[in-house]
């Protein structure tokens, strides 16, 4: 065998494995000590320390499951298991293997079409507070309904739900910083691009604008009926809007 295809097997080898190790944490989206507990009608898995902090979480989104659901024209679905992490790094590392530790901190939920992924309200990190943890836990949930219903909803859409219905109002100060956003950057389906770019404040405004009859009006300059009208908006909006 020669040197050059040596080196390539060296390589592809030592790729493969850093691929694997990467993804071992995600064997289980369980982190080490967690247990099983039935808190507020939820299959919850957490630390005992931060049992506290998981029995505040399940409470908020049962509190909002009826509520919900009514909005979204489903049935309550009581289906939908609880995951509380005791950090950040913790949520990270667990939902997208070793690569997850350059997330950054403001990144403290997640979900699947089963669970609710979410941070102990207890250790928000820098960049949220206990109140602003349980409000994601609740934004979850919707993702995980949304998700159900239709996964290929457009991603600002989808966030525009979870922001509406977890009452996670914008500030005026949010919204107006943030109206020089393209269009092309609004439309974006990846959650973290979606993010950098500052478009998180949007998609409820839009919402409210569609709610009140509105639509139409350039109040960010890209919302204007091309962009409400676009295949995707009737795709996706139009037959799940039921707000």
């Amino acid at each position: 065998m020669s040197k050059r295809r040596k080196t390539i097997g060296w390589v592809f080898l030592t790729l493969t494995a850093l691929v694997v190790l990467n993804f071992i944490p995600m064997i289980s989206l369980k982190a080490p000590g967690m247990e099983q507990f039935e808190l507020s009608g939820i299959t919850t898995q957490v630390r005992p320390a931060d049992l506290d902090s998981a029995r505040r979480i399940a409470a908020n989104i049962a509190a909002h499951a009826e509520p919900v659901t009514v909005r979204l024209g489903t049935a309550v679905q009581d289906d939908i298991s609880l995951i509380v992490y005791p950090g950040i790094k913790s949520l990270h590392i667990n939902t997208i293997g070793l690569a997850g530790v350059f997330l950054p901190n403001w990144y403290i939920g997640n979900n699947t079409r089963q669970s609710v992924l979410i941070t102990s309200s207890d250790n928000p990190g820098p960049a949220h507070s206990r109140a602003s943890v349980e409000k994601a836990a609740v934004h979850e949930y919707v993702h995980v309904l949304t998700d159900r219903h239709n996964k290929r909803l457009d991603y600002w859409l989808k966030e525009g739900f979870a922001l509406y219905l977890a009452e996670q109002t914008p500030s005026d100060q949010a919204v107006q910083s943030r109206m020089n956003i393209s269009a092309e950057e609004f439309s974006t389906n990846n959650a973290l691009r979606f993010a950098e770019v500052g478009a998180t404040p949007l998609p409820m405004c839009l919402l409210n604008i569609w709610k009140m009859n509105t639509v139409g009006i350039p109040y960010f300059g890209f919302l204007n009926r091309e962009v409400i009208s676009a295949p995707s908006w009737e795709r996706t909006g139009r037959k799940f809007w039921t707000i």
